[in-house]
């Protein structure tokens, strides 16, 4: 009788802890040239956060990655969305032109297209399941690319 208590609450724990563990949401950009710079990435999970540009998290590309990814591990299953741009002169930032365009490489999740400014929260909006998932962005080159 012992052994069965210690088994159940064994069991339950480990159920606590396995619910507790989100998915890994990896991001990878298929058509970067990575020679050109790293990649930075910024996820939001809501509009309120993506309207004021307050990132759940963000991350960037390891330096000579083949694909350059990012991955953000532990999520909640939920609605997120994901920017990205290719820092082609490793200043930090994404750069645009005179009239806000972006000179640099972007993207979003969805491949949203930004027409005139970033296109909204829903338009970039996936859906993460409760398990692991790849996203796949492309990037949007610039004339000044």
């Amino acid at each position: 009788m012992r052994n069965i208590r210690k088994l159940t609450v064994f069991t339950i724990l480990l159920a606590a802890c396995g619910s507790a563990i989100g998915a890994d949401l990896r991001v990878e950009i298929n058509n970067a040239d990575p020679s050109s710079g790293r990649v930075y990435f910024a996820l939001f999970d809501s509009a309120a956060e993506y309207d004021a540009f307050q990132m759940h998290a963000r991350a960037r590309s390891e330096k000579d990655s083949e694909v350059p990814h990012a991955v953000f591990p532990d999520l909640a299953a939920g609605e997120y969305g994901v920017a990205v741009f290719q820092d082609t002169n490793g200043n930090l930032k994404l750069d645009t032109d005179e009239w806000g365009i972006p000179a640099e490489p972007y993207g979003f999740s969805r491949n949203a297209e930004a027409d005139r400014g970033r296109p909204d929260f829903e338009a970039t909006a996936i859906q993460l399941p409760a398990g692991d998932e790849t996203l796949t962005v492309e990037i949007a080159l610039t004339s000044r690319n």
